[in-house]
């Protein structure tokens, strides 16, 4: 290399001296502030007013108990708050910018962070410039600077001039030395604090919060209405008050936002167990609405491992020559022809390579589709050689070449390409100095044909069966590539999917389009060949008009408004920076199997939200069943304060928490896509709520009548009335757990081992209680026996068997969901994407 790097005692010193390179982040809140946090809550206001009011009627016991209920439920909140903020944390501290640099005499990648003044940078297409320094080389070298100056316009810098930390490569290459990082750059002295963007309240949470709005008005109004009516029959005020401030708050599910959001990023962290790096919250729930996947060809669906498997030169020596100098060793293809030059006999590419100065570049991309170099022959500077490879089609179209010779071409190309190689032209010519400046992407003509090389990708292993998974779970896969057409059509044959003429659309065709014409036929187009970013965009576009909610692949800073305008924006662990920080998720292996798993997690997740829900509401809105049936039989109160508080901290809480961690059903992905719009509670679940509280409810309050009032033992009818309640919501939690099926058929029951602990611990405890004198002071309970014990087991058997036939019933009549969009393929079943 030309240029002197630093060696690692150096870049130690320089670290040592400047620091690291990189900018204040925002602060996350310490643990002990988000502790204090959790007493900022206006149910918590209510419960101090209860414990007030019980202060009043020197009633120490219920104080001792409020205020516990206040420190657990602040230490509950604590808990899953800080889990979610560390686990956010640990997530964002594995999306590390990476940069490309000279040490040591060799080009490494590290991460952005380590870099340090006095080290050379290489920068290409789509990187994010890591740092302020002055250009050491260039070739067509064009940056965004709007970061800085708000204008859009690119810039073209050259040798000497400087380029800034945070802005954007369009097009070409450069190398430049550093010279200053971190806060000394010069977005560090515009702004000496960065911050991310506050991440914006998703769909779901949006959802939630307005459910959890409609509740609190519910719940306030039914706790007001019980409170004016007690007071208004003759009961105690203080009494009435505190009943129904306790009442309030064990309805409002307060705590839901925070279970939901633990749910939300724990399912990240399992997603990246999984090769997936989800980037954004709003992702994993958009994710289980996914109804179209537009991926590319290569790396996806393919191994992205590169190998020349045919070769077709009319100049040897030239094609060569081509493959060497025309290279920038950056992605698998240049890979594969520098790793086959190495093996030619006589020809040190290295050598030739260093000898042959590169003096003008047009890089590839996706619009013209091919890559252009200019060098000086042997280092002589009045004698230069134009080299160029690309599509085949498209290099063939800039060469001089006989119609025979043309048709021969064409003939090998077709060939090649229906055993689903990759085909790739190579020309060249020699210019003079002058001829340089007139040479342009759209100016290229008079080229010598060398010849073409044949490439094979070899298909994913596991990418067939998972296509066939795909479309029987409602998704609609469609292959967006820039190769050729028939290229990718063998590939999608290999793969078992047989396309026919009118599922395929080549971007020349696209390009003569209307909006309105591609919108009509989008959705039974399969592949898209030979296609450019801005067609990834109108693709994109013409689907969400016609209501799909669409993944889209990309891997360079051009498909940045694609991968933006999707739903969901997905690039391999090897795209650009640029393409990356647009992106909603990184694919660390490039596999489609990641991206299928990733769907499957988005749709597990909402099915347990549901659950969670159900659960929740069912054992809140029994609370209000009892004592508003009380009220309106005028009889005394079946629960008192302390009862309901203990119900709902201790045998509700828990369980709600776990229920949101079940592993998916077989049916997960065979469903089809969750509409965003889709209710979080469905008809089976307000019907199921509507049941189990009235039902659960009106038995409690049965159990009241016959021994508190019937039998005259006050005391023990109102320990049957708590009991009933704290007993069967530990019971019916294990037919939540699944709504398609009986509980006792469903393939994950003892999957979820902490549901069991927790449901083993609910029960024990609520045994323990009634026999262990401190709590049967502080709840003001009773010793039962294995009469009362067996007609709690009944009322939890029968509200079982009143769920199951509810579900049973809704399963029968529901309506089958639409068949798959694509072609199903034939002989492979469904089966889960990840165990």
């Amino acid at each position: 290399m030309k240029f002197k790097s630093l060696s690692q005692n150096e870049v130690k010193q320089r670290q040592a001296k400047y620091g690291r390179n990189s900018l204040p982040e925002e602060k996350v809140a310490s643990g002990f502030r988000i502790f204090l946090s959790q007493f900022a809550n206006p149910l918590v206001y209510i419960l101090l007013v209860a414990g007030l009011i019980s202060v009043f009627s020197k009633k120490y016991i219920d104080i001792l108990l409020i205020f516990s209920v206040v420190l657990v439920n602040a230490a509950m909140g604590f808990f899953q708050e800080y889990k979610t903020q560390k686990t956010l944390s640990a997530l964002k501290k594995l999306i590390k910018p990476a940069a490309k640099v000279l040490r040591g005499g060799k080009k490494q990648s590290i991460s952005a962070i380590d870099i340090v003044p006095g080290d050379v940078v290489f920068l290409g297409s789509g990187d994010r410039v890591p740092a302020d320094g002055r250009i050491l080389e260039s070739v067509s070298f064009l940056v965004n600077e709007s970061v800085l100056t708000g204008e859009s316009e690119a810039v073209n810098k050259k040798k000497n001039d400087e380029v800034f930390m945070g802005t954007i490569v369009l097009s070409g290459r450069a190398i430049f030395e550093v010279t200053k990082i971190g806060l000394k750059t010069k977005v560090g002295e515009i702004a000496r604090s960065v911050k991310e963007t506050i991440q914006p309240e998703t769909t779901l949470q949006l959802r939630l919060k307005k459910l959890t709005h409609s509740l609190i008005s519910i719940s306030l109004l039914l706790c007001l209405l019980i409170f004016f009516f007690g007071f208004f029959v003759g009961r105690d005020f203080w009494q009435m008050l505190e009943l129904s401030a306790v009442l309030l708050v064990a309805v409002i599910p307060e705590a839901l936002l925070i279970v939901i959001t633990l749910i939300l990023v724990s399912a990240m962290r399992d997603s990246l167990k999984r090769n997936a790096l989800i980037r954004k919250i709003l992702a994993v729930e958009t994710l289980g609405s996914v109804t179209t996947i537009c991926m590319d060809k290569t790396g996806t669906l393919t191994e992205g491992k590169m190998k020349i498997a045919e070769t077709h030169f009319i100049n040897e020596r030239n094609s060569f020559l081509t493959m060497c100098l025309c290279n920038d060793i950056n992605d698998t293809v240049e890979i594969a022809l520098w790793e086959y030059l190495k093996k030619l006999k006589g020809f040190d590419q290295q050598s030739i390579y260093d000898s042959n100065e590169r003096v003008f570049e047009i890089s590839f991309a996706s619009e013209h589709k091919f890559m252009a170099t200019v060098n000086s022959e042997n280092n002589n500077d009045g004698r230069y050689v134009l080299y160029v490879k690309g599509a085949p089609e498209i290099i063939l179209s800039m060469c001089k070449i006989s119609a025979a010779e043309k048709n021969i071409a064409e003939k090998k190309i077709n060939e090649w390409a229906e055993k689903g190689l990759k085909v790739l032209g190579l020309a060249s010519k020699k210019i003079s100095k002058k001829d340089i400046e007139k040479i342009s992407a759209k100016e290229i003509s008079g080229l010598a044909w060398n010849g073409m090389l044949g490439i094979w990708d070899p298909p994913r292993k596991e990418v067939k069966e998972t296509l066939a998974i795909a479309q029987r779970s409602g998704l609609s896969l469609k292959v967006v590539t820039g190769d050729f057409y028939k290229t990718a059509e063998k590939v999608l044959a290999h793969l078992g999917m047989e396309l026919s003429p009118n599922e395929i659309l080549e971007g020349r065709k696209l390009n003569d389009m209307s909006d309105g014409q591609l919108k009509k036929i989008v959705d039974k187009i399969v592949l898209f060949a030979r296609v450019t970013p801005n067609q990834k965009l109108r693709i994109v576009n013409a689907l969400q008009e016609k209501g799909e909610i669409v993944a889209m692949t990309g891997d360079g800073v051009n498909d940045a408004p694609a991968l933006k305008k999707s739903n969901i924006g997905i690039v391999v662990g090897e795209a650009s920076e640029v393409a990356k920080e647009t992106a909603d998720m990184i694919l660390l292996d490039s596999n489609f199997k990641t991206i299928v798993s990733a769907v499957e997690v988005g749709r597990l997740v909402f099915e347990n939200i549901k659950k969670i829900i159900l659960f929740i509401l069912s054992n809140s809105f029994a609370e209000v069943v009892v004592i508003l049936g009380a009220l309106l039989m005028g009889w005394p109160f079946p629960l008192s304060a302390v009862q309901i508080l203990w119900l709902h901290l201790l045998c509700d809480g828990p369980e709600d928490f776990i229920l949101g961690f079940e592993p998916k059903e077989k049916e997960t992905m065979l469903e089809g896509p969750k509409r965003m719009n889709e209710p979080i509670l469905d008809k089976l679940g307000i019907f199921l709520i509507f049941v189990i509280s009235i039902l659960s409810g009106l038995i409690s309050l049965g159990f009241f009548w016959y021994f508190g009032l019937y039998k005259g033992d006050l005391i023990l009818g109102q320990t049957m009335s708590f009991m009933s309640l704290a007993f069967s919501s530990v019971t019916y939690i294990f037919s939540c757990r699944t709504l398609r099926k009986p509980f006792w058929k469903y393939e994950n029951f003892w999957s979820n081992k902490w549901l069991f602990a927790v449901v083993l611990f609910s029960l024990s405890l609520a045994v323990v209680i009634t026999y262990w004198p401190v709590t049967q002071n502080i709840l003001d309970i009773t010793p039962l026996s294995v009469l009362h014990w067996s007609l709690l087991i009944a009322k939890a058997v029968l509200l079982v068997g009143i769920i199951e036939t509810a579900k049973y019933f809704y399963r029968n009549g529901k309506i089958k969901i639409e068949t798959n969009k694509n072609k199903v393929i034939s002989g492979i079943e469904g089966k889960p994407v990840w165990n």
